[in-house]
């Protein structure tokens, strides 16, 4: 071991780390699957049926065939091995689910190597924490240790409404299938003119919306109520933040409805 706390072998040398598996392109995990892939496609996805002992066999678009997609074809295989069954109400169900995640999986992919994502309306856009002045996942991660004792489990992005808005809502982690909070964030906070403590306030108003669940009361849905307005009043640099945010930000979302640079 050296002065880093670094195991060394019999020689003063690190231990290599194992190889990790390569993911084939041509065929699922399980060997059950083939994929084909089409240099026309691009938006959408197809299958053949009893091309392997009656598994079926994908044609995908040629860029899935990139080792960042191997999730996403897993997605499709499973996937086509159900839509060459019976059209049950059940099964036709789990189609549309999986094929939800995989586009879902596959926008991020694409968003994630700075492309461009294939877009359809109702699905879960591609999560971008990283803005031009200002990093969600940085500010998330100091007002969770700072007021939340690291126990908040959420995922936080930059909205694509051009609205001033921002939001929390639970979506399906397009792999597992499993809910998750997210918090979206209006693109009016990512400007030059936007201090961090306008970012790190809005960012923890929208982590109480998933700390302080909406109650009920008389039949209405309380989203704001007394208990909810005394947390948010905790942060330290409320009076500023909302400041900022009645006088600045109204400019900001005025500017990018125009196209301005912010």
């Amino acid at each position: 071991m050296n002065l880093f706390g670094v195991q060394l072998d019999l020689f003063g040398n690190a231990p290599k780390e194992p190889e990790k598996p390569k993911v084939p392109s041509s065929v699922s995990m399980n060997g059950l699957v083939h994929f084909k892939y089409n240099s026309q496609l691009k938006k959408s996805i197809r299958c053949k049926g009893g091309a392997l002992f009656g598994h079926p066999e994908v044609i995908l678009p040629h860029y899935m065939k990139d080792p960042e997609f191997a999730a996403a074809r897993e997605l499709a295989a499973e996937w086509a091995e159900h839509a060459i069954r019976r059209k049950t109400a059940k099964n036709k169900a789990t189609i549309k689910d999986l094929v939800n995640r995989f586009w879902t999986l596959v926008d991020q992919v694409l968003a994630d190597r700075g492309e461009s994502a294939v877009s359809s309306k109702g699905r879960l856009p591609p999560i971008r924490p990283q803005g031009k002045y200002h990093n969600l996942n940085d500010v998330l991660a100091a007002i969770n240790s700072t007021y939340f004792e690291d126990k908040l489990t959420c995922r936080i992005t930059w909205s694509n409404r051009v609205g001033g808005l921002s939001f929390h809502s639970v979506r399906k982690d397009p792999v597992t299938g499993e809910e998750f909070h997210l918090i979206s964030i209006s693109k009016g906070y990512d400007a030059a003119n936007c201090p961090e403590y306008a970012v790190a306030g809005v960012v923890y108003h929208e982590c109480l919306h998933i700390a302080i669940p909406v109650e009920i009361r008389n039949g209405r849905r309380v989203v704001h109520g007394r208990n909810f307005r005394v947390r948010e009043r905790q942060y330290i640099y409320y009076d500023e933040w909302i400041r900022w945010h009645n006088q600045v930000l109204p400019k900001n979302i005025w500017a990018m409805r125009r196209g301005k640079e912010l």
